[in-house]
């Protein structure tokens, strides 16, 4: 399903001082566009401020050096990187088992 990725963007950006982005791995992601882009999927668990909140997130190099795209695909309340992991599993094994 995931494939590995070599050197991992920097993403301090998105990151606050006890944040936390779990890489899950690399992998084709069909838009809803229907273009294919190969993309860097991680879980993003923000605990900054009252309430713990977790992002998947699908990355793209968009071509220069240094940029990414950013696309969170799904956001939840609380510690919930292991459901969303899954769920980006799931929507990967949908996208490259489709008729």
């Amino acid at each position: 399903m995931f494939d590995t990725a070599g050197t991992a963007p920097d993403l301090s950006l998105l990151l606050g001082p006890h944040d936390r982005a779990v890489f899950l791995g690399m992998a084709d992601w069909r838009t809803r566009a229907g273009r294919v882009e190969t993309s860097l999927f991680y879980v993003v668990l923000h605990r900054s401020g009252a309430q713990p909140w977790t992002q998947a997130c699908r990355i793209v190099p968009d071509g220069r050096p240094g940029h990414l795209s950013v696309h969170v695909e799904r956001i939840a309340e609380g510690d919930r990187c292991v459901e969303l992991a899954a769920w980006l599993g799931e929507r990967l094994h949908a996208q490259t088992h489709a008729p």
